[in-house]
């Protein structure tokens, strides 16, 4: 079984990253007006990245759920990620992140990722859980996971400390059984 295969859905490519990406990922990974929303710190340095990618194909080698670069079509342009973290076998549950060039945004193409990948971890795993967070204040972020299919299951009150404040978190998730609703 592989996890993270190719996957294709009308506009993107969702596949695995490589060092090739590494300008792309350079690019996505020090925006700044990402690293407004998010609820990580961003990376800085093209080292860094190039050991963000080491520690991906890592994961790839090990064969569990990880990373997907989201790529358009159209273009060849790796333009967001979107990562599985979290996962606990023993309970069938993971965690997803992502992050999109803002760019891109507003046009459907994250809502259309997360359908694709969470659609074949569900169908071709024995994953029975995706969970998702966001910063309480992105609504944006929010709406993605609602037009994806997740439930918001609520607010975990300053859950996380970044940029020298604590933070709500908006909980989301999907079981595989919501699946036949999206």
């Amino acid at each position: 079984m592989d996890y993270n295969p190719t996957l294709e859905s009308k506009r993107l490519i969702l596949r695995k990253i490589t060092e090739d990406d590494k300008n792309d990922l350079y690019e996505l990974l020090t925006n700044s007006q990402i690293d407004k929303k998010m609820i990580w710190n961003h990376l800085n340095e093209m080292d860094e990245i190039i050991e963000y990618i080491n520690e991906i194909e890592k994961s790839y080698k090990k064969n569990e759920p990880s990373c997907f670069g989201i790529e358009l079509k159209e273009s060849g342009k790796l333009i967001g990620v979107l990562k599985f973290i979290n996962y606990i076998k023993e309970f069938r549950c993971l965690e997803v992140h992502y992050m999109l060039l803002p760019a891109h945004h507003r046009k459907g193409i994250m809502t259309e990722a997360l359908i694709k990948v969470i659609s074949f971890i569900f169908a071709k795993t024995d994953i029975n859980r995706v969970e998702a967070f966001c910063l309480k204040e992105n609504r944006a972020a929010g709406k993605v996971l609602e037009k994806a299919g997740m439930h918001l299951e609520g607010v975990l009150r300053e859950k996380i400390y970044i940029n020298d404040q604590f933070k709500d978190l908006k909980f989301f998730s999907m079981i595989k059984s919501d699946i036949q609703y999206i």
